[in-house]
């Protein structure tokens, strides 16, 4: 495209029309479109795992960035016009208090590349991704944005990112920072999809808190500007599922062709800069992605190992993730912790997924029981019984109350659930077929509170 004022991309067997491509859209660089287009062919392996499945809302600079002294205008573009949008654009549509909405979901090479010829220089998607009918999954990471009022310094952002790091393993998650291509850095940790976009919210906010209190020098984590002078604020707010978050590997609008760029924990030292496009390229082509922990398949077992020492419990903790194989196989265990209850258990996508009753199954169709979901469990659990010793979360007794296979009749993720269990001869259900309804409920405003309803025995 060199030198040329327009052409045809020819990308995954489609043709994308691109123009002006000798527009400067970074005076300060002389960073031209056709520069900016060739970038993100270049980066889109690294970029769309990243960016797939979340709807995207883009960030235009038709006319370039401008300077510092005289900034270009830019504008925020979130639904599509259907106009002159690509049929070949897949798109999610979201609802908003003045209606619905289609955002494009960038999945592919040439949906990138066509959203660079419209100037979108910046892709902000949010913490969630869809599924394959469009509904908005629970999110699969969490992000911290560390972002420095006046007078504060990159150095103190990295003094901070070390210490969220250090507390956030030491609860047993994982931290992976990303420099955000404008002043300060963001922090991503990995989530198995068993939170909430409230509940990770929550956790996130109460961790600004409690960095605030043991530092109050350094954090901050309300957003008054009169409050954040020579500190940095510790932004919680774009876990909430409203919210977005510039994608890693997206260029920034700023006076340079800056780039949210994943880094390695080593380089978080005091002289730390932000990168610009072509340090990333030039990096994406000598390493690994530091964020390859954010895009594989789900871990599910995560938040399940990390609850557990697997050096203090006889409880199976597998090392690696779940295979995703599909299973028909069910448990209910009696566990004597502080208080009786009953754990019920479910194969599905390789993992036990798993309900606490505290008032055991229901026997009388017209009694409705508390079903209360906790995290998911490896297979390997079905045949667990023993004792988890005092200390260790869930320390008690359990046994196996019935065990057995199940025919399922419906699973909505995160709704509902319909199956019918045939247990042992001498298990707690007597040997007969049991029909139970699983339904989501958020009783009480808790979001982990369902109903377990017998349906037919």
């Amino acid at each position: 495209m060199a030198g040329e004022t327009s052409g045809t991309l020819d990308v995954g067997g489609r043709r994308i029309r691109v123009t002006n491509l000798e527009k400067v859209l970074y005076p300060d660089a002389g960073t031209t479109k056709a520069e900016v287009i060739a970038y993100y062919q270049a980066i889109a392996p690294r970029m769309l795992p990243h960016v797939a499945g979340r709807p995207a809302t883009r960030k235009r600079w038709p006319d370039g960035v401008g300077t510092d002294a005289e900034p270009g205008e830019a504008f925020f573009n979130k639904g599509l016009d259907e106009r002159s949008t690509p049929p070949w654009v897949a798109t999610a549509v979201l609802h908003h208090d003045e209606g619905e909405k289609d955002y494009p979901l960038i999945d592919d090479t040439e949906t990138l590349l066509w959203l660079a010829q419209l100037a979108a220089l910046e892709i902000h998607v949010p913490q969630w991704r869809v599924d394959d009918g469009g509904a908005a999954q629970n999110p699969d990471r969490l992000v911290l944005d560390l972002d420095p009022g006046g007078g504060a310094t990159m150095a103190q952002c990295v003094e901070l990112a070390h210490l969220v790091r250090e507390v956030l393993e030491g609860a047993g998650m994982r931290c992976l920072p990303v420099t955000s291509g404008s002043k300060g850095i963001h922090l991503y940790a990995p989530l198995d999809g068993s939170l909430t976009s409230a509940d990770a919210s929550d956790l996130a906010r109460q961790l600004a808190k409690s960095l605030e209190g043991i530092r109050p020098d350094l954090v901050v984590s309300d957003m008054k500007k009169s409050l954040r002078e020579g500190k940095v604020l510790l932004d919680w707010s774009q876990n909430n599922g409203s919210k977005t978050t510039i994608a890693p590997y997206s260029l920034r609008g700023r006076s340079r062709p800056t780039v949210a760029a994943p880094r390695r924990w080593e380089e978080l030292t005091s002289g730390l800069e932000q990168l610009e496009f072509t340090e990333v390229v030039q990096r994406a082509a000598e390493q690994e992605d530091p964020l390859t922990e954010l895009f594989p398949a789900a871990d599910r077992l995560f938040t399940y190992r990390s609850m557990r020492d697997a050096d203090n419990t006889p409880e199976p903790v597998p090392a690696g993730r779940p295979a995703g194989n599909a299973g028909n196989a069910f448990v209910i265990q009696r566990h004597q912790a502080r208080r009786l209850h009953y754990d019920f258990r479910l194969e599905h996508d390789g993992v036990l997924v798993s309900w606490a009753l505290p008032k055991g199954p229901p026997t009388d169709p017209g009694k409705n029981h508390l079903a209360v979901q906790t995290e998911d469990h490896p297979l390997e659990y079905a045949s667990f019984e023993g004792d988890i010793p005092k200390g260790e979360y869930g320390g008690g007794h359990v046994d196996i109350w019935d065990a057995g296979t199940f025919e399922l009749e419906k699973w909505r993720d995160g709704k509902e659930v319909i199956a019918t269990l045939t247990g042992k001869p001498d298990g707690g259900l007597g040997g007969e077929p049991s029909k139970f309804a699983l339904i989501h409920t958020g009783m009480g405003g808790e979001a982990k509170n369902w109903l377990i309803h017998l349906m037919d025995r």
